[in-house]
């Protein structure tokens, strides 16, 4: 078994290497004679070729690609028990959860994709202390990593698509892509008018699948009872459906592409520095989104070679849009993955552009939520202990029959991410230990958390803890509180106005 897989890997290996490193004449380098960066580029087409596999687009090929991984955690939990036998460490949960069975459950999951590692992505972002240490850091390499289908399954769903006539629309293709996520992946290419743009392709079968994916997954990592209760797994797999099913219609995604754009160009600080891609319609379908192609990298990968005046304002631009997509537009792009925030240091005469981009996980908030989130916010960043426990009643955050320890954990922990609006002085989130310190309290969520929280939070949640990384990852020293006054002012006036307009509506209709 194992020894036949790993010569069935060496010789694909050689294969792969053959064919790279044979030139024109059919002569076969020897890689030992390349200079450093050759090798490196080399060892990358290695790595790409290795990592296209087909994706499991039938219902028949996804069961067994679920059945195959269930039986491979069977067989490493059995294994790691024998090894273990009399050196009484640890028990049967220990053992289903070895390194070895992390590595089988993310490399299963970066190759089946679509729902099954949508969920995985989604589980990573808890912290080492909710899940086991070797599931966190496998799930960690599964948010940023996925397989690439081959060149035949791409000319398939792009015939489906777009016709059969399809590269015709294009001057340039690149079959290679640039970027593989959980539900598609993305391509370079020009247009007959010489514009530059980003293909995004959905993946065959992931729409159909959602559903029994989800479950299928949700089942293996409740073998052995990985997931605490604290977790509320079955809420998770819920919203990961719906997140899905959203994400999987990219005519949705151009119009909420569209809508962001328009909202962007319509504050004044953002414009020329602030930058969301053009959607080119015609070459737009279910599983197809092009737009117009932008430069830059993601912000993390820029950290080290920008100043602090220059990091301090792409956290600004941050801190701004999250603001008002909350408390203005209840209209909220909630992926904060680096890749979707790509910074162009030389754009703008130098001054620099944030390109936005990928909008499949952007959604509305209801208004009722929206309003009682901007008061539990904003009793935070006041230190309002009170209100702050009242509002998490009334939203559905606490059920008011929770452990004193539970409710002191979860007031402490609102108190922590309020700190950057306590004051108008600069606030240095690297140095002050913010993701930690919120930690601490992770175990008593876990075990003592009554009930989840309410479904918008999810998404809501993710997408603040992101802005609040990327402050912490570019080191970034500014006052917040005044854009959160600033907004929270507007929000608040703009209430005050509806409710009016709404009471002199009444007062018309009974004199009619």
């Amino acid at each position: 078994g194992a020894q036949e897989a790993q010569a069935t890997v060496e010789e694909v290996q050689k294969e792969v290497a053959e064919e790279v490193l044979t030139e024109p004449d059919g002569k076969i380098v020897d890689p030992s004679t390349l200079p450093p960066e050759e090798k490196e580029e080399l060892e990358q087409e290695l790595r790409k070729r290795m990592r296209q596999r087909a994706v499991p687009s039938t219902p028949l090929q996804r069961v067994l690609g679920f059945g195959s991984l269930a039986a491979g955690l069977a067989w490493g939990t059995f294994a790691e028990s024998v090894r273990r036998t009399g050196s009484g460490n640890g028990g049967f949960r220990s053992a289903a959860m070895s390194d070895a069975n992390a590595e089988r459950l993310a490399s299963a999951l970066s190759g089946m994709r679509g729902a099954a590692l949508k969920l995985g992505q989604m589980l990573s972002i808890q912290d080492e202390s909710v899940l086991p240490a070797p599931l966190s850091r496998a799930l960690e390499r599964v948010r940023s990593n996925a397989d690439m289908m081959p060149t035949r399954q791409l000319e398939s769903v792009m015939k489906a698509e777009l016709g059969e006539d399809w590269r015709s629309k294009f001057d340039e293709f690149d079959d290679t892509p640039i970027a593989a996520a959980s539900i598609g992946q993305v391509h370079k290419g020009f247009l007959k008018d010489g514009r530059k743009v980003a293909v995004k392709v959905q993946y065959p079968g992931v729409a159909d699948s959602i559903d029994s994916d989800i479950r299928n997954l949700q089942r293996l990592l409740s073998f052995g009872n990985f997931l605490p209760p604290g977790l509320f797994i079955d809420e998770i797999v819920q919203v990961a459906k719906e997140e899905l099913t959203r994400e999987c219609d990219y005519e949705q995604e151009a119009l909420h592409q569209q809508r962001f754009a328009h909202l962007i160009r319509e504050v004044p600080m953002f414009e020329g520095r602030v930058h969301v891609p053009e959607i080119i319609p015609e070459l737009c379908s279910a599983r197809v989104l092009t737009s117009e192609f932008v430069s830059g990298k993601p912000v993390d990968q820029t950290a080290s070679k920008l100043s602090q005046e220059r990091r301090n304002e792409i956290a600004q631009f941050q801190l701004e849009i999250t603001m008002r997509e909350l408390f203005e537009w209840r209209f909220m792009q909630t992926d904060p993955n680096w890749g979707n925030y790509l910074y162009d240091a030389d754009a703008a005469g130098g001054k620099g552009v944030l390109n936005l981009i990928d909008f499949g996980a952007a959604r509305e908030f209801p208004e009722r939520f929206v309003d009682d989130y901007a008061e539990l916010v904003w009793a935070a960043a006041n230190g309002d202990k009170e209100t702050m426990v009242q509002v998490s009643k009334d939203m559905g955050f606490l059920t008011g029959d929770e452990s004193p320890a539970m409710t002191e954990a979860h007031v402490r922990a609102g108190l922590v991410v309020g700190e950057p609006f306590f004051t108008h002085k600069p606030f240095d989130f690297h140095g002050s230990g913010i993701t930690r310190r919120i930690a601490e309290y992770s175990e008593t969520f876990a075990k003592h958390r009554l009930t989840p929280p309410p479904r918008e939070a999810y998404s809501l949640h993710r997408k603040l803890a992101g802005a609040f990384l990327m402050c912490i990852k570019l080191k970034t020293v500014f006052p917040c509180r005044h854009t959160l006054e600033r907004l929270y002012k507007k929000f608040k006036e703009r209430k005050a106005g509806t409710q009016e307009e709404g009471e002199e509506r009444v007062q018309m209709a009974g004199r009619g």
